[in-house]
């Protein structure tokens, strides 16, 4: 069978995207976040990051990762649909929505949320258009959140009409959408920017 090609995220701001990202700095010691509640620059180190997530539960632990993330970096197109984790996100200062999917997933594992309860979706954004890449958690009901470097709203996937569903995966299978529900398909199958998604699943937590 052919193989599931997707061109990877080249995307231009939602309308309701409204926050200021301050330009980030980042070294071997910290990087440096707009924290809106308090209206300041944060500079944390990712030990201090990883800390203070920890010290959060719950939905609180996810929002305050996806906020974090969100404010550290600015969405940019690249040329180059090179995937970064956190500290290469920071360090740039901007990259591609799956970079922040990547990066908080790194964060959040490392804190200790369960690796079972996210993975990635890649979807059809009818809003842009183009194609989108966000991060999921799975509750107790089997529903998805949403965590998505255009928003600092977690809503829930159900809610989400703007994104269609095409494939979801995390680091040991893959899922493509249609006819209403995912399926489960080969990752060596799917083509994400550029490179099989084979290539990419083992590797989530090294970008």
């Amino acid at each position: 069978m052919p193989s599931i090609a997707f061109p990877f995220p080249r995307l231009r701001r939602l309308a309701y995207w409204l926050l200021a990202v301050l330009p980030t700095t980042a070294n071997a010691t910290g990087f440096t976040y707009w924290d809106d509640p308090g209206a300041t620059a944060v500079t944390l180190t990712r030990e201090e990051f990883v800390a203070q997530a920890s010290h959060r539960r719950g939905e609180g632990r996810l929002a305050f990762v996806n906020r974090v993330i969100n404010n550290a970096a600015r969405q940019q197109f690249e040329k180059v649909d090179t995937w970064k984790g956190f500290d290469r996100l920071v360090s740039d200062g901007y990259g591609d929505c799956e970079d922040f999917a990547i990066a908080k997933y790194q964060i959040l594992i490392q804190a200790g949320t369960p690796a079972s309860r996210l993975d990635f979706l890649a979807a059809d954004d009818t809003l842009t258009p183009t194609y989108h890449a966000v991060l999921r958690y799975r509750q107790d009901d089997g529903s998805h959140l949403i965590l998505d470097n255009l928003t600092p709203m977690m809503l829930p996937e159900s809610r989400r009409t703007d994104l269609i569903p095409l494939v979801s995966f995390d680091a040991n299978r893959a899922e493509h959408f249609r006819d209403g529900r995912f399926h489960a398909v080969d990752p060596a199958r799917v083509v994400l920017g550029g490179q099989r998604l084979s290539e990419r699943m083992p590797h989530l937590m090294d970008y």
